[in-house]
């Protein structure tokens, strides 16, 4: 079992890496917990976040995503999210991310988002954008 710990000069926060991690993404999120930033939190709108929602509720409401950011001022923070919800994790002055945060039954899961159709990563935005090369991932082309 591997572990880290993120300490920001508050609580230590021990972490387990879990089967399917994406160890980018997990320095990426140290780096903003460490650093002590303001992050913002945002629900995913989804049918599977809320079941009991119709869809067109959901549509609605997902236009107004930029209001229904929850501050996150410290690491520990994290613990206050909604059980069992899923939402996108950022640092507070971003636009977009491919980090998603949920918590279940008092533990904190950070992880990617992959459309089920089609296994492509997803972003708050839509596409998965490579900053790299400066294009977004094409979504009529099928996953490898």
């Amino acid at each position: 079992m591997n572990t880290t710990t993120i300490n920001n000069g508050t609580t230590p926060i021990a972490s387990q890496r879990l089967t399917h991690y994406n160890p980018e993404v997990e320095q990426r999120v140290q780096g903003w917990l460490a650093s002590g930033q303001l992050l913002a939190w945002i629900p995913i709108l989804s049918q599977e976040n809320f079941p009991d929602v119709p869809p067109q509720i959901l549509k609605f409401a997902d236009r107004h995503q930029e209001a229904m950011r929850w501050p996150i001022h410290r690491p520990e923070g994290l613990l206050a999210l909604p059980d069992g919800i899923t939402g996108w994790l950022l640092p507070a002055d971003a636009d977009d991310t491919d980090v998603a945060c949920g918590v279940w039954n008092g533990e904190v899961y950070i992880l990617g988002v992959q459309d089920k159709r089609t296994g492509r990563q997803q972003t708050l935005l839509g596409e998965r954008f490579d900053i790299a090369t400066g294009q977004a991932d094409d979504p009529e082309q099928s996953a490898v």
